[in-house]
């Protein structure tokens, strides 16, 4: 089985008023023993913003969403870590397409394509 580590946490911006904010993040996923790792991108959003968003626009599409109510990234680590326990799989591909449902995996929605097909889009004719 493929045990998924978080290796680490970027932060984009650290807020300055750490009760009212809406920051970006990635974190560094991979197995183990792996040099590398995959980015897996998240925001996390302070109750106070969040309330303000809402006012503004009626909705919030809360995939890869945090929603806190002080910046805390010791909590964001235990967050994540429990997401990573429930995504334990046979092959890297199933972790990393399971981690995708809660934070925004960097190969989402790639297609990747031959070259007849890219040279299809870029001259139709062919």
């Amino acid at each position: 089985m493929v045990i998924p580590v978080l290796k680490g946490i970027d932060i984009v911006r650290k807020p300055e008023d750490l009760t009212n904010f809406n920051v970006r993040a990635t974190a560094y996923i991979s197995e183990e023993n792996d040099k590398g790792a995959d980015c897996f991108h998240f925001q996390v959003i302070s109750s106070g913003y969040l309330a303000k968003l809402l006012s503004e626009n009626n909705i919030l599409d809360g995939r890869a969403t945090f929603i806190v109510n002080e910046f805390d990234v010791t909590l964001l680590e235990i967050e994540i870590n429990k997401i990573l326990k429930d995504c334990v799989r046979s092959t890297w591909d199933e972790v990393a397409k399971a981690i995708n449902r809660h934070l925004q995996w960097e190969y989402d929605s790639i297609k990747y394509m031959t070259s007849k097909e890219i040279l299809t889009k870029i001259n139709p004719d062919i």
